[in-house]
């Protein structure tokens, strides 16, 4: 009787700790989907015509670049600026569509995404493509170079 109660009671204990174990180890998010969640709040941003949410995607940095229309931005803020100018309501703005061609991991904090963007909107309806790098920083993944074109 003891033998078995002992045993059952090693037993009990070994099942509790598999289960507690199971329980505590938190198991991450693969990166590509918390990269395709990134751009997805960042296209639902857009939509809501919320350009300040849209830039959360971009790394805050002066180091940020930027290139485009034959052109090299640099930094959060001249980004920003740009973004507010070129689509100062939210009929210029339309409704965005990004889709994502490819995503490769570079290593366990840096990503590339490829994908092609799409606008909607009452006059136009503009296309191009995209390739954006995308880095771990202080927890988050975000945009740290983006080169789009038309």
């Amino acid at each position: 009787m003891l033998k078995n109660g002992l045993l059952n009671k090693v037993s009990w204990q070994r099942v509790f700790a598999a289960l507690l174990l199971l329980v505590t180890c938190h198991v991450s998010a693969v990166p590509t989907d918390e990269i395709t969640q990134m751009l997805k709040g960042q296209e639902d941003a857009w939509n809501r015509g919320d350009l300040d949410a849209y830039m959360q995607g971009y790394w805050k940095s002066e180091q940020l670049r930027f290139v485009s229309n034959g052109k090299f931005r640099f930094g959060w803020e001249d980004t920003l600026a740009a973004y507010k100018k070129n689509y100062p309501n939210k009929e210029a703005l339309g409704e965005l569509k990004f889709t994502i061609k490819e995503i490769k991991m570079l290593s366990n904090y840096a990503a590339m995404v490829v994908g092609r963007w799409d606008l909607r909107r009452i006059k136009d309806a503009p296309t191009g493509v995209f390739t954006l790098l995308i880095e771990k920083i202080d927890d988050r993944w975000v945009i740290t170079m983006d080169h789009s074109s038309d």
